[in-house]
Order: C-alpha cells, then sequence, then structure tokens
C-alpha cells in the first residue's frame, strides 16, 4: 500500500504529500536560504546589453525543511536558477541561424548560441554530464573543477572534486563529478557551490566574465546560521506515554458527494499495522516542539491473493498535543489532506484538500487516540497513474465529509 500511496500523491503533484515528512523550517533556517541565495543572484549578471533575464528564482527562503533538521544529518543545500535569451541580435546573426537551423544539430548551435540556462547548487555533492563530443577538462579559477562540453559545462568549487568518464557507445559519453562530504562540520557550513550551465563554450565564457566569482567563491566555508536560534524554543514540554494503551480500533468512514459520486460512503476496513498517528519533529533538540506537526495515515491492508482494492487517507495537523479547527486548501504550508479509493496498482480515485476544515475533538498521549471531522471540497482526480490524457483524469470537485479515530504512536523524528 505504501507504494499505491507514493503513486497517487506523486501523481497528484502534491508538495504537501512530500513536505509533511519533514517540518516547517525554523526562523533561522528560512532567513539562512534567503542569505545564500541573494548572494548568488546578486553575484549574477542582471544589465548585459546583449542578453536579457526570462526568468529566474524567487528569493524567499524555504518554508519547510528536510528530515532531520538542521547541522545534524543532512547538509543545508540551497539553489538558484536563471535563464538568459539573446536580444538586440544583428541582421547578419539572424541570417546566420536561419541558414544552420535546417537540422537537429544546426538547431541546437542556434541555442546553445541564443539561450543560456544557470544552476547554482550548493552543497550540492555529485553531478553528471552527458555529451555527444568530448568535454574539456579547463582549469577556471576559482573553481576547482570545470567540465565544458559541447552544449553544457559544469562547474565545481569545494575540496575533493573528483571526475570520472563513462562511455556509453553511439559516440555518447558520460562526465560522473563527486566531491566527499565531511562530517566533520556542521551539516549548516557550506563546503561546495556547484554551477550548471547549458550553452556553447563561447557563451559560458562570455558569462563567466561577468558572473562575480569571488562572491560565490566566499560562500565556500561560510557558517552563518545561529546554531543556537535553530535550537532555541519556549516550547520544551514534556509528555508520558499512558500507562495501559486506551481500549479501542481505529475507524475511518467518508461520503463523497458530487462529480462522479452520488453519497458514496466509504468505510476503510481496520488495519492493526496501517493506520496510526503520530508527532513528527525532525528537530535537532527532540524536546523542541513549537515547529513540530501531526501526521495520521490511514490504510487498508493490500490483499495480494485476491488483489481487492483497497483505500488511504492521508493528514498532517499543523499543531501537536491539542484539539482545534484548522483549514486545510492547495498549497497549504503546515497541513494537507490527500486520500484514494479503489487503489492496486494506482488508484481509481485520488483526491486533495480544494477548500477543508478539519476539527480535532480528541488528542490522547501515546497509546491513546486521536480523533476528529472533516469537511468541504475536495480535487479530484480519475486513474492518475495511468496513460490518460489531461482531461480524461480531471473530475468535477467533490464535497467530503468524514470522521477518523487512530491510536496516536510513539513520536517520530
Amino acid at each position: 500500500m505504501k507504494t499505491l500511496l507514493v503513486l497517487a500523491i506523486g501523481c497528484l503533484a502534491s508538495t504537501a504529500g512530500y513536505g509533511q515528512e519533514g517540518r516547517p523550517a525554523l526562523a533561522a533556517e528560512t532567513a539562512e536560504d534567503e542569505r545564500v541565495k541573494t548572494i548568488i543572484q546578486k553575484a549574477l549578471p542582471h544589465d548585459l546589453p546583449d542578453w536579457r533575464v526570462d526568468d529566474e528564482s524567487k528569493l524567499a527562503g524555504v518554508t519547510w525543511f528536510h528530515d532531520g533538521g538542521a547541522a545534524v544529518k543532512y547538509p543545508f543545500s540551497h539553489g538558484f536558477s536563471i535563464r538568459y535569451v539573446r536580444q538586440n541580435v544583428s541582421e547578419a546573426e539572424k541570417e546566420k541561424w536561419r541558414k544552420i537551423a535546417v537540422d537537429v544539430a544546426g538547431i541546437q548551435q542556434m541555442q546553445d548560441e541564443t539561450e543560456c540556462d544557470i544552476k547554482v547548487y550548493v552543497n550540492s555533492f555529485g553531478s553528471r554530464l552527458e555529451t555527444d563530443g568530448v568535454a574539456k577538462h579547463s582549469l577556471v579559477p576559482p573553481f576547482e573543477l570545470a567540465l565544458v562540453g559541447l552544449h553544457e559545462s559544469r562547474l565545481a568549487m569545494g575540496a575533493g572534486w573528483k571526475l570520472t568518464k563513462t562511455d556509453l557507445g553511439d559516440q555518447q559519453t558520460a562526465y560522473s563529478l563527486a566531491a566527499p562530504l565531511s562530517r566533520a562540520v556542521p551539516m549548516t557550513q557550506i563546503q561546495t557551490v556547484l554551477l550548471a550551465v547549458k550553452g556553447s563554450p563561447a557563451v559560458l565564457d562570455y558569462f563567466l566574465k561577468h558572473i562575480d566569482l569571488t562572491a560565490l567563491g566566499t560562500l565556500v566555508g561560510q557558517q552563518k546560521m545561529n546554531r543556537s536560534a535553530a535550537t532555541t524554543s519556549v516550547d520544551k514540554v514534556a509528555e508520558k506515554p499512558l500507562s495501559q494503551p486506551t481500549a479501542g480500533v481505529n475507524e475511518i468512514a467518508f461520503t463523497l458527494d458530487g462529480g462522479d459520486f452520488q453519497h458514496r460512503l466509504i468505510r476503510l476496513k481496520h488495519s492493526a499495522f496501517g493506520e496510526f498517528g503520530y508527532l513528527r519533529n525532525n528537530h535537532p533538540d527532540p524536546t523542541v516542539t513549537d515547529n513540530a506537526v501531526t501526521r495520521i495515515l490511514m490504510q487498508e491492508d493490500d490483499d495480494f491473493k485476491t488483489k481487492n482494492k483497497s483505500g488511504f487517507l492521508d493528514i498532517t495537523i499543523p499543531f501537536i498535543r491539542k484539539t482545534g479547527d484548522f483549514q486545510v486548501f492547495p498549497g497549504a504550508g503546515k497541513a494537507s489532506f490527500t486520500g484514494g479509493i479503489n487503489c492496486w496498482e494506482g488508484c481509481e480515485y485520488s483526491f486533495t484538500a480544494d477548500g477543508l476544515t478539519v476539527s480535532i475533538t480528541r488528542y490522547d498521549p501515546v497509546g491513546g487516540f486521536i480523533e476528529g471531522t472533516f469537511t468541504g471540497a475536495v480535487n479530484v482526480v480519475y486513474k492518475a497513474n495511468q496513460p490518460l490524457d489531461n482531461d480524461q483524469k480531471k473530475r468535477p470537485d467533490a464535497q467530503i465529509q468524514g470522521h477518523f479515530k487512530v491510536r496516536r504512536q510513539a513520536d517520530r523524528q
């Protein structure tokens, strides 16, 4: 059923589905991400006579953070992308491109000379470049490793970068760049800066002359985030589990109305292993819970003999250890609501919140139950994992109303 859950959420392109395994970003993490991206943005050119910025990343800092919290398990990575296109093109250049853009190779050459995409990855420790020609391993200070290909290039700052080459056949070659990750330093410290540039070698050379490489280089080794700011909280409430689990079983039922549904009642079968609620923290200090969330997952057991279809419901609650109401809507940062019915190798129907109210009426310590109700609108998708076009997959929105009672398990980090 886990596979079905991932497929359903992935096909619905629900960012909340991925975010719930992390936690809301702390203020210090948001500020640090914005600081790093601002330095990158200022280092990249924005006022070139023959090129204009077509699109670029926003500077707003992260709102969700990865599993493990700051400076513990994983590097604090940052990213920025910018796209340039040629402007003020002379008639002679236009005529040249009209002559060469008559086949695939000519069109590719024209794109290489008139478009440039730059992606900057901070605390990235690997990259791959595939090319139909020979890429040159060049010396481009202050980069420790610079690989220049016919159509795109990789340039890496930081210590220990190594390059390996693999012949793919049919005149195709793959180059892999890798750098060692040091866990002797805080994971918020910047260890690498990697540039991935799409464009011809001449275009790359032009942009390198206009990028503030010194500013990018000074990022390596920086550790500007205040660790104490990421671990200080007024909410350090300890909680003891119940000495004996509360009697009772999990319950989940809901009704769908509208579109393909005419007051359709869905009652998920009880599962001893596939239904649970837990406090999701992922903070370096497990007693700091001011940004923790509650996740509730209810899914029926798979029947691999009969292949009976099953269903699931997955809810993220933006608070812990208390009752109350909250709203779920598309793009909600700390709350999510997804589900599926008739699932086997994908779900017949998948849905996400389009304006829901969830009411938590009971929130016991570990060993007790989390109970609540929900009502509102959901976006419905039909057979999201099958090769149907978008119009076939879309279904009219439906109204959902239901309740749940799920045993609370141990907190998770």
